[in-house]
């Protein structure tokens, strides 16, 4: 009863907004107008009518379309993040007119419409997007990189794959997450190498995009163990944890014997996390030997885990 007295007041608001409205285009801009004053209030008067005016766009499609993607340009945060909710939930009829916001000398712009191009998820959009995937402004690249892993369509991965070596740490970062979401097995050496990368929030996302891959990405991940980065081999090791395993306990084990108290330390706490038995003898071996605080904690939870088995 409350819903329908809630739609019977927002329709009695539009037909109000439209009749001192000014000079609206058409009928649909007109209607779209009105119930967008409504879905994107934070007016208490309003508020019990926000999502019934939301849902009424959404039901009028196509329509609302052009109206609601000139509304793109929004800055108030409000009526902005309105604009992407109803956009996204009318679907795919939407991308045609979305495509063309991606040419907007606006970067703020054709950054937003990635954004929800990515949320819609309809692979009609991908090629626009790899257009956008190369400029020069990094906030659109991320963007368009980042639509492209929700899209998760193959026909994304090259521009995904470019992204990786960007210059800008958070587009880096954005082609990390795509690369976990598209799942091509070509881009597991570029994710390994950029568990060295210089950039906190990248390296962590390649982390997780690797964990993702699970064992396919074992092998990469082992060899570059070897390598003199630091960083990128403690990262390695916390990674192999997170995968998890016999196969990643084992290969954790050749680590126990590094110069490094840190390394020791990640590699016996990957082997805790592993869920694996089959390391435990080589870290009850190190126990005799091994000094360092840090290490020995984690040595002894391991042998506390696995003591019964």
């Amino acid at each position: 009863m409350k819903m329908s007295l809630n739609i019977l007041m927002v329709l009695l608001l539009t037909l109000e907004v439209s009749a001192v409205d000014a000079s609206p285009p058409n009928e649909a801009a007109r209607k779209v107008d009105s119930l967008f004053i409504i879905a994107s209030s934070g007016e208490i008067k309003y508020r019990d009518m926000v999502q019934p005016a939301q849902d009424s766009l959404v039901a009028m499609g196509e329509a609302a379309v052009p109206r609601m993607v000139e509304k793109i340009d929004i800055k108030i945060a409000r009526e902005a993040r309105t604009v992407r909710e109803v956009l996204i939930k009318i679907g795919a009829v939407a991308v045609p007119s979305l495509l063309t916001r991606l040419s907007d000398e606006d970067t703020e712009v054709v950054s937003k419409t990635c954004y929800i191009l990515g949320k819609i998820g309809d692979s009609s959009a991908i090629d626009g997007l790899v257009d956008v995937s190369g400029h020069s402004d990094w906030h659109i690249r991320s963007s368009a990189v980042a639509a492209l892993g929700d899209i998760g369509n193959e026909r994304g991965y090259e521009a995904v794959s470019r992204a990786l070596a960007d210059t800008v740490g958070l587009v880096r970062k954005s082609a990390a997450v795509a690369g976990g979401k598209l799942m091509n097995e070509a881009a597991v050496p570029h994710l390994v190498g950029m568990l060295a990368d210089d950039f906190y929030g990248a390296r962590m996302c390649a982390s997780e995009a690797l964990v993702k891959f699970g064992k396919k990405s074992l092998s990469a991940i082992g060899d570059s163990l070897v390598f003199e980065n630091e960083l990128q081999g403690n990262l390695g090791c916390t990674t192999l944890g997170l995968i998890g395993g016999d196969s990643a306990a084992v290969i954790l084990t050749a680590q126990l014997t590094s110069p490094s108290p840190m390394r020791r330390a990640l590699a016996v706490e990957g082997i805790l996390n592993c869920n694996s038995s089959l390391a435990c003898g080589a870290v009850e071996l190190l126990s005799s030997s091994e000094k360092d605080p840090l290490v020995l904690f984690y040595i002894e939870k391991v042998l506390e885990k696995y003591a019964s088995k």
